[in-house]
């Protein structure tokens, strides 16, 4: 899953009182605070989409295909229905975090904070505290699952039903080098079994395009044509580099950016509206949703969007204080998001080395007692990801501290 966090640019090189006030039109983008309310809304959707993400896969290694379920009663129904979105649940991942990364990004420009180095380290931090435990556990896993269960065949095959390549084929120091770059699926096939890893380089390069596509234009505003041209320039590389598809990805991404200047701009005084906005924009996320994963309307069905329809759905929501005075609320909700990025980055090399293990050779029927088996198993998952989490994730600000120390000497 992308990394997410809600970070202020802390005071640093580079942007002038007098440049951040020179394209005016951005001073009224400056970013409206989340309540403690929004925040924790936005909290609890990222842990909902990470889970999406490790249970689908779940379903996906242990248990066969709906069409192929012997007994369709209505609770495998709904749990095959449930378990189905995983791609869906990393576009909302991007709308989080191009709302999240764009606000922090105006923010600082707008207040005359920004500096380049900063939000490297900011971003790199926040990317490099999970990614690397996450490349070497799941190293860790594929070995072991390749020499201990060759047998199977699992580590040697292509798993049709995940489209991912071929494991052992995939643990070269080339690619291993290849992710930690953010080149997966650019330059080189994610890393082992760790298929998740490709959505982290479209937000390593979406945070490396954002910036330089906000400064090129605020260059050009102001006549600056010496940056304009040269941030112009660094842009269109960064963008061919990425290639056609990558960029879709970066339009949902800029759907929280929309969302950003949304949310500062407009406000639903009446609660009466904002209950209804949310209703009828919930409906279209759900329609979506809906298209995306049993065909439909190829333009309502596709990930542009659906991360547009998110976006509304996300307006809405920031708009209504639900849950403002549960402590219990908020808490639970920061909990469980923080985790998030490690569970998505850790789940699927574990959940493969323990499909090679416990069910290599037949998936199971989602009978009583494979579902218990199957909840036991994401939740070990989520158990393992969270205790890895408090030395890891829990962590980057440490880091993040520590970077700014070496390289402040």
């Amino acid at each position: 899953m992308p990394a997410l966090g809600i970070e202020e640019t802390k005071a640093g090189v580079g942007i002038s009182p007098a440049r951040a006030t020179g394209w005016r039109a951005l001073a009224s983008w400056d970013p409206r605070g989340l309540t403690q309310a929004g925040s924790a809304h936005l909290d609890l959707i990222r842990a909902l989409a990470a889970w999406a993400v490790m249970w689908g896969h779940v379903r996906g290694h242990f248990f066969v295909e709906f069409q192929d379920v012997e007994g369709k009663n209505l609770l495998v129904r709904i749990l095959y229905f449930l378990t189905g979105f995983p791609r869906q649940a990393v576009m909302v991942f991007f709308v989080l975090s191009g709302f999240l990364i764009s606000s922090s990004v105006m923010h600082s420009y707008v207040s005359a904070r920004w500096s380049w180095r900063e939000y490297a380290i900011n971003r790199s931090s926040r990317l490099y505290v999970v990614l690397i435990p996450g490349l070497l556990l799941g190293l860790l896993w594929d070995k072991l699952g390749s020499t201990l269960f060759s047998a199977t065949g699992l580590y040697a095959h292509r798993l049709a039903y995940f489209g991912a390549g071929i494991a052992q084929q995939q643990l070269s120091p080339g690619i291993f080098i290849g992710n930690l770059f953010f080149l997966q699926t650019i330059l080189c096939p994610t890393f082992g079994t760790n298929d998740p890893l490709w959505s982290l380089a479209n937000e390593f390069w979406y945070y490396v395009l954002f910036p330089l596509v906000l400064f090129a234009g605020i260059a050009w505003v102001n006549r600056a044509l010496p940056r304009a041209v040269a941030l112009t320039v660094l842009a269109v590389s960064v963008a061919g580099f990425l290639g056609w598809e990558k960029l879709i990805g970066f339009l949902i991404w800029l759907a929280g950016c929309g969302l950003v200047i949304a949310y500062s701009r407009f406000r639903m005084t009446s609660r009466v509206l904002a209950i209804l906005y949310t209703a009828f924009s919930s409906a279209l996320l759900a329609g979506c949703l809906l298209s995306s994963r049993f065909g439909g309307p190829a333009a309502l069905g596709s990930d542009l969007a659906l991360g547009i329809a998110c976006g509304l759905f996300l307006f809405g929501l920031l708009q209504l204080n639900l849950g403002a005075r549960s402590n219990f609320y908020r808490r639970a909700a920061h909990f469980f998001a923080g985790f998030s990025y490690s569970l998505y980055v850790l789940h699927f090399p574990l959940v493969f080395f323990l499909r090679a293990w416990i069910a290599p050779f037949e998936r199971w029927q989602p009978d009583l007692r494979h579902l218990l088996y199957g909840a036991a198993l994401g939740s070990m998952t989520m158990g393992f990801a969270w205790a890895v989490s408090t030395f890891t994730e829990n962590k980057t600000g440490v880091v993040r501290q520590r970077i700014r120390t070496v390289f402040a000497e």
